[in-house]
C-alpha cells in the first residue's frame, strides 16, 4: 500500500519535471530512421521487464483506427556503450534515453536537433527502475506527442523536396489555406466545395479529401456529426466501381476521436474505417475537422488508404496511413 501511494506521488511530481533543452540545429545532417520507428537507448540492467513493459504499454500497443493490428511505435533498443560516439545510431530521428543514477534528479529532458535534423532527443533519469517506469507512464502522453510531431515534421519536408505544384496551388486558390503533396499524387476531382486528390500505386491507393461548409451548426465538432458529415460527403462524391456502390463510414467498429492542435488552431482528430457500400473494399482513414481562422467556416481534411492484404500483405497500412495524415497535418493558413 505504501509503495504505490509513493508511486503515485512520484507520478504526480513527475509530470511537471519535463526540462526542454535548447540545441542550435545550423550545419546538422539529415536524421535517419523508418517510419514510426523509435530508437530506446538503455542497458540490459534498465531495460528490465518491468521498463520493457512499460515501454510496450506506451509504444507498442496497436494503433488507432486500423483494421489490421500494428503497433503505434517499432521499438529498437540500443546499449549505450553501442550509442555512444555512433554517429549512424545518434542520427536516428527518435531517440529515448533511459537511465538510473541512484545520486540524481527525476528529471525528462527534451533536445531538439541534438545531432540531427529534424530529430527529437527525450533523456528520462531517475534515482531508481520504479521512479524510472513511473516517470514514463506519467509523462506517457507527452512522450508520444512529441514523437509523432517529429513524424510529422518529417513527412513534411519529404513531401516539400518534391511538391505536387500544380495540386498545392489549387488547393491555396480554391480554400485559402496550404496543403503540401508530394509530386506521386494528381488531382482526381473538385465538385463545389470538395475536392479528391489521390495516389494511385500497383498495390494500394491513398485519398486525400478537403471540404469546407459554411460554419452553421454548434455540434459540426462532435463525433457523431463528423460521422454523418463523412457518409454524405463520400456517398455523394466519391461513387464505387460496382453500379450503386459508395463509400461511407464503418459503423461497426470503433471510431477514436480527440481534440489536438494543427498549428494554433485546435482541431478534432477522428480515426476509424471506412468501407465501400453495395461492393467488398474498405480500410483505415483519418480526419480533421477545425475552424477557419475567422471562424466562419468548417474545414474537413480527410486522409484515406486502401491496402486489401490479399494483394498487399508486406505493407503497413500504419505507415500509409502516416502519408496521408501527414498531409492532412501539414495544413497552413
Amino acid at each position: 500500500m505504501k509503495k504505490n501511494i509513493l508511486l503515485t506521488l512520484l507520478s504526480l511530481v513527475c509530470m511537471f519535471a519535463f526540462v526542454e533543452c535548447k540545441v542550435p540545429n545550423t550545419g546538422k545532417p539529415g536524421s535517419s530512421g523508418k517510419t514510426l520507428e523509435l530508437m530506446v537507448v538503455a542497458s540490459n540492467n534498465v531495460f528490465s521487464s518491468s521498463t520493457k513493459a512499460v515501454i510496450d504499454t506506451i509504444f507498442s500497443v496497436p494503433q488507432d483506427g486500423l483494421n489490421r493490428p500494428e503497433p503505434r511505435f517499432e521499438v529498437v533498443q540500443i546499449a549505450p556503450s553501442s550509442f555512444e560516439n555512433n554517429t549512424m545510431f545518434q542520427a536516428h530521428r527518435n531517440i529515448l534515453i533511459l537511465q538510473t543514477d541512484p545520486n540524481g534528479l527525476n528529471k525528462v529532458y527534451l533536445e531538439r536537433n541534438k545531432w540531427s535534423q529534424p530529430q527529437v532527443v527525450v533523456r528520462v533519469v531517475a534515482t531508481d527502475r520504479h521512479a524510472l517506469d513511473s516517470m514514463l507512464l506519467a509523462n506517457s502522453e507527452r512522450l508520444l506527442k512529441e514523437f509523432y510531431d517529429m513524424e510529422y515534421v518529417r513527412m513534411k519536408k519529404i513531401f516539400s523536396q518534391t511538391p505536387n505544384v500544380k495540386v498545392n496551388n489549387m488547393i491555396r486558390e480554391k480554400y485559402g489555406f496550404s496543403l503540401v503533396f508530394p509530386e506521386e499524387f494528381s488531382h482526381a476531382k473538385t465538385e463545389g466545395n470538395f475536392m479528391w486528390v489521390r495516389k494511385e500505386a500497383k498495390d494500394f491507393g491513398l485519398h486525400v479529401y478537403v471540404s469546407t461548409a459554411p460554419a452553421t451548426d454548434a455540434k459540426a465538432f462532435e463525433e457523431a456529426y463528423i460521422l454523418d458529415n463523412l457518409d454524405t460527403l463520400m456517398k455523394h462524391h466519391v461513387p464505387g466501381p460496382a453500379e450503386g456502390s459508395y463509400q461511407g463510414t464503418e459503423r461497426r467498429d470503433f471510431f477514436y476521436t480527440r481534440k489536438v492542435q494543427l498549428g494554433d488552431i485546435e482541431a478534432v482528430e477522428t480515426r476509424g474505417l471506412w468501407r465501400l457500400y453495395g461492393d467488398h473494399m474498405g480500410g483505415p482513414f483519418v480526419c480533421y475537422t477545425l475552424p477557419s481562422p475567422d471562424g466562419s467556416n468548417v474545414i474537413t481534411l480527410v486522409g484515406l488508404v486502401y491496402s486489401p492484404s490479399e494483394r498487399n500483405k508486406m505493407a503497413s497500412r500504419r505507415d500509409l496511413l502516416m502519408q496521408v495524415d501527414g498531409i492532412c497535418r501539414s495544413i497552413t493558413f
